[in-house]
């Protein structure tokens, strides 16, 4: 680790909690909600799914646009478990990394997420040995509460604004090449992970 660095910001999904997107996929399809894939993995444009992700569509209004594409019996709940089934956990190991590096270094969190997911991360993934999600972070920044989405450069700059941090004393995890380009090429040092990587060994 660079001895400069005084901040590190993490993804979520796909890097904290790991994900299963075909168990999320297949209850949709079998709530009758045939092109779900397609729409999910287009997160960028005008779909329903990119809009929630920006903030641009309330909770409620995203179950009404589910319902309309799949089940029109589908109630709140059903709707949220089947979304949810895409967050599986986040291993112990990772969630006592965050813990440990909090007294080295400023941490925060950097997500494209929404409510519905974000409200269950909350709940069911930080709930650990009595901490709460905001005990893992500095501050969190998550895409449907700034109405930014990575790899947006502005996003980044936004960041880097609120937490009154600098670039060069940043290092980022993200599990897409696309985002880590997008921040490093604004001076941000970063790091692509992959599945089954171990983080701790970055901060050796």
């Amino acid at each position: 680790m660079d001895s400069k660095i005084k901040n590190v910001i993490f993804d979520l999904g796909g890097v904290l909690i790991n994900l299963d997107f075909d168990s999320c996929l297949n209850a949709f399809r079998t709530a009758g909600f045939t092109n779900i894939e397609e729409q999910v993995r287009q997160m960028q444009g005008n779909g329903v799914f990119s809009r929630f992700e920006l903030g641009e569509i309330s909770p409620e209004e995203f179950r009404d646009a589910i319902r309309k594409e799949a089940d029109e019996s589908l109630t709140d709940r059903k709707i949220d478990d089947m979304w949810n089934l895409m967050l599986l956990n986040i291993p112990r190991e990772k969630l006592d990394l965050l813990l440990e590096l909090r007294e080295r270094y400023m941490v925060y969190l950097l997500s494209n997420t929404n409510q519905i997911h974000w409200d269950y991360a909350g709940e069911e993934m930080f709930n650990y040995r009595g901490f709460r999600a905001d005990d893992f972070f500095e501050d969190t920044f998550l895409s449907f509460k700034m109405h930014l989405a990575k790899p947006d450069k502005a996003i980044y700059e936004k960041v880097m604004k609120e937490a009154n941090i600098l670039p060069e004393e940043t290092f980022f995890i993200d599990d897409s090449e696309t985002n880590c380009r997008a921040a490093a090429a604004l001076g941000i040092q970063t790091h692509h992970y992959h599945i089954g990587e171990d983080l701790s060994l970055l901060f050796d």
